[in-house]
């Protein structure tokens, strides 16, 4: 995942937070679905996205190196 000058991180990056976001608004929903208090879902669509985005990234790195 060479990109000769570093032109495609940011639309790497984008893919990983659009990606993360997606993650985090499913696990919202099912957790909405489930019978969790909003309070509950939304924590868990946060700690979703944290997690994604964190290991998207981490991923990224590793690849790109």
């Amino acid at each position: 995942m060479s990109d000769e000058g570093g032109s495609l991180k940011g639309v790497w990056l984008a893919i990983i937070v659009l990606s993360a976001l997606l993650g985090a608004g499913v696990a919202a929903a099912v957790f909405l679905l489930a019978g969790a208090g909003v309070t509950a879902s939304l924590a868990a669509g946060g700690a979703t996205f944290l997690g994604l985005a964190t290991l998207g990234i981490a991923v990224r790195k590793y690849l790109g190196d």
